[in-house]
């Protein structure tokens, strides 16, 4: 057992944050939902819950991945993700007390905004120190808990969820996440882009470079899939005799079967991913076809059961395809962006939905087109990645830069930071240069610098150099 977690380290901890993370975010978003009632028609609130709450969700979401890409990454630093938990606080606080609704739909925008930083944070996490091949079922197991637990925290008393009480429960659990950010340096290395665990420095082998008009094709590809299927899942899951038949199923059967499904589809999505993205096209057609084949079927629970087994799998690759590509091409920026278009698109859907209504046939006929280029795109997709793959095989090319980096790396189990300074290392930069480059101060370029000469077992740093360009 001791060994198991020894090897799995990392994979445990960013599954326990993203759980962690997903669960008070959760927590939260439902008490507002629930006060909602209190001054909106359940028609409004339908629309704000996954329309406007995602719209902010994903402004989030950019905004981290802005942020991200400044020079300082601040919206991975750990105080400001700290800061960002002490805000929910008097969020939930607020809404709570709210004098308004208006008040309270202000405090829903803003809360929806922390979740999409959050979320981007915890994305990157994954991606930085969990091996590309585990991603799906550090996503999928982690969304399962915080589901789960989500339903379990709200069955235990009625009006929980509404009451002052559940701002205790919200306190315990912010304590419990920035302890964990404020030790995490220490858990997974110097930085977010520090080292995976010991046991997925095989799985750093590199992947598709992104710096090739291959790669940013296949990237492109992938950014339309996912934003043709986020409006077939939105017109799918929020047509109305869906909506109907499955507020039938007990809440518990709910959660065990999206759980489940979850699981199942970050498993299979890390066995293949090409199995994988053809399993969660296919599923968008269940809510369609759930409809028709409600009232013909004896087995009510079973039918609607699978209903929300499905829903993980559109979950599960929104997220683990996008944090895959961050992991193996080091751009870690990317890993929720794919999150971040499935949710202005839903949010897009369901907010025409609500103000124009959508019939039972219309919902049909506009699945149904958007079919066509969705099979079309991810034909493609998968076509490109094939053939991408077999000239990055090729053993008469010249390794880009990028794979270089990556293939230096993952022979010597570098960080990320060290990974930066050994490229700069290879181009023969002095300690002074690659300080002022990094906005680090000479000491750190000299702690980095001898520690890739003990990872390596290298001599001096002309001989990484060397190594390096060969």
């Amino acid at each position: 057992m001791k060994e198991f977690v020894s090897k799995n380290k990392n994979f445990i901890f960013c599954c326990s944050i993203i759980a962690a993370v997903y669960l008070l975010d959760s927590l939260m978003f439902f008490s507002q939902m629930y006060l909602l009632y209190n001054y909106f028609d359940a028609n409004f609130i339908a629309a704000v819950s996954t329309g406007w709450a995602y719209l902010a969700q994903g402004a989030g979401l950019v905004l981290f991945i802005l942020m991200y890409k400044t020079g300082s990454r601040i919206s991975a630093r750990r105080g400001f993700q700290v800061l960002l938990c002490l805000i929910e606080l008097p969020v939930i606080i607020i809404s709570i007390l709210a004098p308004s609704g208006t008040v309270l739909m202000v405090m829903v925008i803003i809360l929806n905004i922390i979740v999409g930083i959050h979320t981007g944070f915890t994305f990157t996490l994954a991606s930085a120190h969990v091996r590309s091949s585990r991603l799906g079922l550090c996503y999928g197991l982690a969304y399962a808990v915080g589901a789960f637990g989500t339903w379990l925290i709200s069955s235990l008393s009625e009006g929980l969820m509404t009451s002052y009480h559940i701002i205790f429960i919200d306190s315990v659990l912010i304590a419990l996440i920035v302890v964990v950010i404020l030790v995490y340096k220490d858990a997974l290395g110097s930085d977010p882009d520090g080292k995976p665990d010991a046991a997925d420095v095989p799985a750093l082998k590199p992947g598709i470079s992104l710096d090739s008009a291959g790669g940013k094709k296949l990237l492109i590809f992938l950014c339309l899939v996912i934003a043709i299927m986020a409006p077939i899942s939105g017109i799918g899951t929020n047509n109305n005799l869906y909506v109907e038949y499955c507020r039938e199923f007990d809440l518990l059967a709910q959660r065990s079967f999206y759980a489940v499904g979850l699981i199942a589809a970050g498993l299979i999505f890390d066995k293949n991913r090409t199995i994988g993205g053809v399993c969660t096209v296919v599923s968008l057609i269940y809510p369609i076809v759930l409809t028709m084949i409600y009232n013909e079927s004896g087995l009510v629970t079973l039918v609607i059961g699978m209903s929300y087994l499905i829903l993980g799998f559109f979950a599960v690759y929104r997220a683990a395809a996008f944090m895959t590509v961050a992991s193996e091409s080091r751009k870690l920026y990317l890993a929720p962006l794919g999150l971040a278009i499935a949710r202005v698109c839903e949010a897009v859907v369901v907010l025409l939905i609500y103000k124009i209504g959508i019939d039972q046939l219309t919902s049909v006929i506009l699945v149904s087109v958007l079919f066509i280029p969705l099979v079309l795109l991810f034909f493609l997709m998968i076509k490109g990645k094939y053939e991408l793959s077999k000239v990055t095989a090729d053993p008469q090319r010249e390794p880009s830069a990028e794979e270089r980096r990556a293939a230096f790396a993952g022979q010597y189990g570098l960080t990320r930071r060290e990974e930066e300074i050994a490229m700069f290392l290879s181009e023969g930069r002095s300690n002074g240069e690659i300080a002022e480059i990094l906005r680090l101060s000479e000491n750190t370029v000299r702690f980095h610098v001898s520690n890739i000469l003990k990872k390596t077992g290298m001599k001096d740093r002309n001989e990484v150099g060397r190594t390096y360009r060969m």
